[in-house]
């Protein structure tokens, strides 16, 4: 329900006025100054040690407004600076200490790092909800960077979409115990893209820190 009182004699509501506190600019500042030595006692005017700081107090704050604006001004320069800096990696494949796999043409890659040697090592697939679509295992492998190859199927065979994957690594030794497990992606940078007033590199959907790449190809 509408409320009568905010209706205008248009018909239409009214928008109530914003109130409030709010930061006082040199526009404004000025406006006071002014209107102070307006309003001044002729029989008792303003000190001028008083008027001069009040003068130097704009000053200041002028300055202050003007070097705030170069900074920002400097930050998005350097900002558009780091997009460019990054754009020849468009098209590479990097690699980052993360469970990801990128299904392309059917075919995707999981590679892993083992702390030690493995008995058994299972793989859950999850896809962009989390929810598991497919499980891989393997036996008898080395410590080190292993890889494993998906054909891009889940359980029940069925091609899944191209894209970006997540999964997850467990691990155990002969005795049964619990082997360090660790994933590695391998992704083809597809973009550049501003996140938080960063730039990253985008992949898909996903957006990776250039601090992050271990390796590019």
């Amino acid at each position: 329900m509408v409320d009568v009182s905010q209706i205008t004699s248009t018909g239409t509501p009214s928008t109530p006025e914003k109130t409030g506190p709010r930061q006082l600019g040199q526009d404004d500042f000025l406006k006071l100054l002014i209107t102070q030595l307006k309003s001044q006692d002729p029989l008792n005017p303003t000190n001028n040690t008083e008027f001069v700081s009040q003068l130097a107090q704009f000053s200041q704050l002028e300055q202050t407004a003007k070097q705030a604006q170069l900074l920002q001004k400097s930050l998005d320069a350097q900002t558009a600076s780091l997009q460019f800096t990054l754009l020849p990696m468009v098209g590479r494949r990097v690699s980052i200490d993360r469970p990801l796999t990128q299904l392309e043409n059917g075919q995707a890659s999981l590679t892993y790092a083992l702390e030690k040697n493995a008995a058994r090592v299972q793989i859950t697939i999850l896809d962009q909800s989390r929810q598991v679509v497919r499980t891989l295992d393997y036996t008898g492998l080395q410590a080190g960077l292993n890889q494993a190859q998906w054909d891009g199927k889940d359980s029940k065979g069925v091609a899944l979409q191209p894209g970006i994957y997540e999964y997850a690594l467990s691990a155990v030794d002969q005795q049964g115990a619990s082997v360090v497990a660790k994933g590695r992606a391998q992704l083809t940078v597809t973009g550049v893209r501003m996140e938080e007033g960063e730039p990253k590199l985008a992949v898909g959907a996903i957006t990776v820190d250039p601090s992050e790449i271990v390796e590019v190809q």
